[in-house]
């Protein structure tokens, strides 16, 4: 009996995932600006580089966490947090994460394009892209290395585990469906910037969101989170003026 309630997703454990995320990008974010004081104190790294590095330390330590805590938790938990087979068949999943991820960056890239313009907010980009103009233009292979392997891997499984798997279904258990999906949205929009483009990060984030509750499958979310990355990386290296 203790064994399964410690088991259970609680709605207490999906908020405290929250908090471990953003302590553990905090602690982060100290170490590496410490560290590169100490190793190179007369050389001044540059914010993106150190941003760069430190979300890198802060992704890892996240999945390694969470990747512990699942395994704690025992395969019975694995189901509570989307760790599961998609419920519909595969074929049809990919098809869905394929039509969302295509409507979803057309949207966005109306609201970045035409709407932004229209209003006098032309060439506004995230804080990603701006990251990848910046090692594109100013850093060598390990440093674009460094952020494909934050932006195709590290950063997508950690946002998805924390945001879909933990807070969305605790949400689930406490709330109907379409709350889970939005409460889990507005928190993961808050944490991008900027503040212009939240209706894009808002978009992205209920769509994968829906992707979760519509499969079943976490892995399904992962998915349209990396490919949604990839495009834009693809869009960066081929300098197309419509990143996010």
């Amino acid at each position: 009996m203790t064994e399964t309630k410690y088991q259970q997703l609680t709605l207490k454990r999906g908020i405290l995932a929250i908090v471990i995320m953003y302590a553990c990008q905090l602690l982060a974010g100290i170490a590496i600006s410490y560290g590169f004081k100490f190793f190179s104190p007369t050389n001044k790294v540059p914010l993106e580089i150190l941003g760069l590095t430190s979300a890198l330390l802060g992704g890892i330590m996240i999945i390694t966490f969470y990747w512990c805590d699942i395994r704690r938790s025992g395969k019975t938990f694995y189901p509570e947090i989307g760790l599961q087979p998609s419920k519909i068949k595969k074929s049809k999943g990919l098809l869905l994460v394929i039509g969302a991820l295509v409507s979803t960056h057309f949207l966005a890239w109306i609201y970045r394009s035409v709407t932004l313009p229209a209003f006098g907010h032309e060439g506004i980009i995230g804080g990603g892209s701006k990251m990848f103009s910046f090692i594109q233009t100013n850093g060598g292979s390990l440093e674009m290395g460094g952020f494909l392997l934050l932006a195709l891997f590290v950063g997508p499984i950690m946002e998805e585990v924390v945001f879909r798997g933990y807070l969305q279904s605790s949400l689930a258990k406490k709330t109907p469906l379409w709350a889970a999906v939005l409460i889990t949205s507005i928190v993961f929009t808050i944490g991008h910037s900027p503040m212009i483009l939240w209706p894009m990060y808002f978009l992205y984030s209920a769509t994968w969101g829906w992707i979760l509750v519509r499969t079943g499958s976490l892995k399904m979310a992962v998915l349209i989170h990396v490919l949604s990355n990839l495009f834009y990386a693809v869009v960066g290296f081929a300098g197309w003026d419509i990143l996010a």
